[in-house]
């Protein structure tokens, strides 16, 4: 039986830095009077209240591992040598999703809807951003529970959609860690709705078959 682990609340600090740097944007070094400077800050706190990271997490043993194809307890199976190759010295794997909803997408399309596009892209900015600091928290938790198991994580973790860890695997993410309860659905081409949700895998393993890696 699969057992899921459920995050209501991830505590997500405002990515402001990551915000600007893709924006393309040094908000200390580009000139804006005053009233720009406050709207600026404005959109980007008012799109950060909408986000509400959550997420969850399943540690899946592995069976197999050929080289080119990895099976988990369960009967699950990804088909990527990039995968094998993360996992190559792991007796398990993490499988990790989180999402901060809909409402800041919504934001963004009203700017669009709107005619703004600039303050769309800021929207969409801070709902990216805060799902990768959503992810990277859920990583650095992961780390910590693994460590106190004896175990330490691979140093890189993959999403679907790299290399050929192809992105039809967004549905094995969306089955095992039942993301349907938290209002994520999947489109016939494997896209998450709503967008900002981002679904990872990290392997891991006992300390000493990880040296080196």
């Amino acid at each position: 039986m699969r057992d899921v682990h459920v995050l209501n609340t991830i505590p997500v600090v405002f990515p402001e830095r990551e915000i600007l740097f893709r924006l393309k944007f040094n908000i200390h070094k580009t000139e804006l009077d005053e009233r720009q400077r406050e709207k600026f800050k404005s959109i980007m706190m008012k799109a950060f209240a909408l986000c509400k990271p959550t997420g969850a997490w399943l540690e899946l043993p592995l069976l197999l591992n050929d080289g080119s194809r990895v099976v988990f307890e369960g009967g699950y199976e990804i088909k990527s040598h990039s995968i094998a190759e993360l996992l190559r010295n792991c007796d398990s794997a993490f499988f990790m999703g989180v999402t901060v909803g809909g409402a800041v997408s919504a934001l963004a399309n009203e700017y669009i809807n709107a005619g703004d596009g600039a303050l769309a892209l800021i929207a969409d900015a801070v709902g990216s951003e805060t799902a990768e600091a959503a992810i990277d928290w859920l990583n650095s938790y992961l780390a910590g529970y693994a460590r106190r198991k004896g175990k330490v994580l691979t140093s890189q973790r993959f999403s679907a959609g790299y290399g050929d860890f192809l992105l039809e695997n967004q549905r094995l993410f969306y089955e095992i860690l039942d993301l349907q309860n938290f209002g994520v659905s999947l489109t016939d081409t494997f896209i998450f709705v709503p967008e900002k949700t981002v679904t990872a895998i990290v392997g891991a393993a006992n300390t000493s078959s990880m040296e080196g890696k």
